[in-house]
């Protein structure tokens, strides 16, 4: 049994909750952030040990990633609350999307 990919999933389970949960306050992002960083890093040992996931697993997590990032870059100014907040969705989709096909390749 491969422990590491039990890790990312059970971390993969958090990150979800995170991004359906927390991400609408600046700390919730930032939160977000360091367990889907966490996340990514797990991920990419997986892949050096050679694993493989849909491509398009690795893209939403990467987008989500950016996405949040982004986020809270702009949440430091004022009078973005608007966009601040359409990003944020965004990534949190992108990240329910990369926890569904990264389920559905793990045959959960």
């Amino acid at each position: 049994m491969n422990y590491v990919l039990v890790v990312h999933l059970a971390i993969g389970i958090l990150v979800a909750a995170c991004a359906a949960l927390l991400v609408w306050q600046r700390t919730g992002r930032r939160i977000t952030l360091y367990v889907l960083t966490l996340q990514i890093i797990l991920g990419i040992w997986l892949i050096v040990s050679g694993l493989r996931a849909p491509s398009h697993h690795y893209a939403l997590a990467i987008v989500a990633w950016i996405g949040y990032m982004v986020a809270n870059g702009l949440a430091r100014r004022e009078g973005r609350g608007n966009i601040v907040l359409a990003i944020t969705i965004v990534s949190s989709l992108c990240v329910l999307g990369a926890a569904y096909v990264g389920a559905k390749a793990g045959g959960y």
